[in-house]
């Protein structure tokens, strides 16, 4: 139908797409977070601030019904990774958000570049995000 989105399902083995989102990106930040902030003490410091990001980000991205968007780029992009496939650190506006930095598809951190997540995506875009 015109103007509706069809997105393949993404096996998440039973679990709600959007819980299955939450999860991969927390634990995917959580890797992100040991890379950047090796001290644990920094780590400490600065967590409050990607993990209160990642949570809006969250909310927004199941809100709008996107979570099988985000794990399929997840999917692809890990694919192209595996197979040597050159895959850029990020493109557009999409390099604003931490959960896709949190799930390996942007290599940049945007809180590092203060880049904005609703340049991204933001409940009044009208059209589906784009990688």
């Amino acid at each position: 139908r015109l103007g509706e989105y069809f997105l393949p399902n993404f096996p998440t083995g039973g679990m709600a797409i959007e819980d299955f989102l939450v999860m991969k990106s927390r634990e995917g930040l959580e890797e992100r977070l040991e890379f950047l902030f090796p001290d644990p003490d920094v780590r400490a410091k600065r967590r409050p601030e990607y993990d209160e990001r990642l949570q809006v980000e969250l909310d927004v991205i199941n809100q709008m019904g996107f979570p099988g968007y985000f794990l399929i780029v997840m999917e692809f992009i890990q694919w192209s990774k595996d197979n040597d496939i050159p895959v850029g650190p990020g493109r557009g506006s999409g390099a604003g958000s931490l959960v896709a930095y949190a799930l390996k598809i942007t290599d940049l951190d945007p809180l590092e570049y203060d880049l904005l997540f609703e340049r991204f995506l933001n409940p009044e875009r009208v059209s589906m995000p784009d990688f």
